[in-house]
């Protein structure tokens, strides 16, 4: 990054799962350095950094990993801190960039002779649109003709240009970590969080995925993670098969959205065994198929919400999973003008308390197999899925319903648009189908805030 401040860069960005090979300042489980110049490439910076969060990077980004303190000193630190590559942002401004030109290319060009560090040359500048201008990085940083050039050189200027570089860099982390993987019992570990700004504490993974936070007084996922997702979740699937686990943990935290599309970009067909670490440190695990209940339902009831639904349309599904019920909300989308509903079902636990993890798979297999013969019942292959359950039953029954076309909703009970307090609603989130190419969003859905 390059501006006249810098602060110091935070403990624990590039934490490990396991003390993992470091030669020569290059770690393969650290950050992405993320440099580039402020005054024109501070916006790209930012969308790069949660391009590369949003596939699972970790990334040293001065806006989330640095406190005051001596520029060059602090930058060096950073560089010498254990990276595992960096990305380089050319904008036309760069060659004005002392900190870029002085401190920080000559250390990423000295870690770059280390095959295991992974030098990305992303590009603003094009010869004419389309095609990049491969000399401007050498003649605008001053280095001789060929030193940069010889790198591959990537887009930036939209938003899977960015998706795409975030995959490479994922990918060769994956690669670099793989023997990992395979010594812990071929189980790839997973840390989600989509409600929390990105932390330097030590995170305990193998893909660090993260999304923009919620805006300020709303619950709601953001859109432009949720966008960011869209774009990076085909990924996971190949991601998974390079690493060659045969599990995949997940911990952390998600919005239920986001975890039922997490779940359905690896279905049952994909990998076999998904596990779920909740923040109780309980775990929550698929193998293989879900199981089919056989004769009466033993976990699950359904009722149905309304008599006054069309008879033709998807079918509106709420499955309600914690132990003290709550309908109202489910009364804003039955309300809301739009597509009728053939249907409206509750779908909840016929015992009380909490959810035992021991009975996910039932539970999840319980779940699909009513969502399916809804549908089934109503002939049709789209269900719009409210979720109030655990985010880990959630990601688990998204492996599951890889015939249907699900729309998923959130909860949220902050302000409307116009920032009036709002009753609690569930608003549109997803567009999610397993198994279909192009990745398993097939559209975010969430209504963008308007601008002011």
């Amino acid at each position: 990054m390059s501006s006249d401040r810098r602060p110091l860069i935070h403990q624990g960005a590039g934490q490990h799962r396991h003390a993992g090979p470091r030669t020569a300042g290059v770690d393969p489980r650290g950050p992405v350095f993320i440099s580039y110049r402020q005054s024109d490439g501070a916006r790209l910076a930012n969308q790069t950094a949660w391009s590369l969060r949003a596939v699972g990077v970790p990334v040293w980004h001065d806006e989330s990993d640095l406190l005051p303190g001596d520029t060059e000193h602090r930058l060096r630190q950073a560089l010498r801190s254990g990276l595992s590559g960096a990305a380089l942002l050319v904008t036309p401004e760069i060659e004005s960039s002392h900190a870029v030109q002085a401190v920080e290319l000559p250390l990423l060009l000295e870690l770059d002779r280390n095959p295991a560090f992974t030098f990305s040359l992303l590009s603003a500048l094009e010869r004419v649109p389309g095609k990049l201008d491969y000399a401007a990085p050498d003649r605008l940083l001053g280095q001789p003709p060929g030193t940069l050039k010889r790198l591959k050189h990537q887009s930036i200027l939209t938003a899977p240009d960015r998706a795409a570089a975030a995959r490479e860099q994922c990918e060769r982390r994956i690669r670099a970590i793989s023997e990992d993987i395979r010594a812990a019992g071929e189980l790839i570990a997973i840390d989600v969080q989509t409600r929390l700004a990105p932390a330097s504490a030590p995170i305990v993974a193998d893909l660090v995925l993260r999304l923009r936070p919620p805006l300020v007084n709303e619950r709601r996922p953001n859109r432009l993670g949720l966008e960011d997702l869209a774009l990076s979740l085909e990924a996971l699937p190949d991601l998974v098969a390079v690493s060659g686990a045969k599990r995949a943990r997940f911990q952390g935290g998600a919005h239920l959205s986001v975890a039922y599309a997490l779940g359905a970009a690896l279905p049952t067909t994909a990998i076999g065994t998904v596990e779920v670490l909740d923040t109780a440190g309980q775990t929550w695990t698929l193998s293989g198929n879900a199981p089919v209940p056989e004769g009466l339902p033993c976990l699950l009831d359904v009722d149905p919400i309304s008599s006054t639904t069309a008879g033709t349309g998807p079918v509106l599904a709420y499955l309600d999973l914690l132990p003290v019920p709550s309908d109202s909300a489910v009364q804003t989308v039955m309300q809301r003008d739009g597509e009728p509903f053939a249907a409206a079902y509750r779908i909840h636990s016929n015992r009380h308390g909490n959810l035992d993890p021991g009975e996910a798979a039932a539970l999840t297999g319980e779940a699909s197999q009513i969502l399916r013969a809804l549908a089934e019942r109503h002939r049709t292959r789209e269900v719009h899925l409210l979720l109030r359950c655990p985010w880990a039953i959630a990601l688990l029954v998204g492996r599951t319903l890889n015939t249907l076309r699900v729309r998923l909703y959130e909860w949220e009970d902050g302000p409307d648009d116009e920032g009036n307090a709002a009753e609690p609603r569930y608003l549109p989130s997803l567009a999610v189908r397993s198994g279909a190419g192009g990745g398993a969003i097939e559209q975010v859905l969430l209504p963008a805030r308007p601008t002011k």
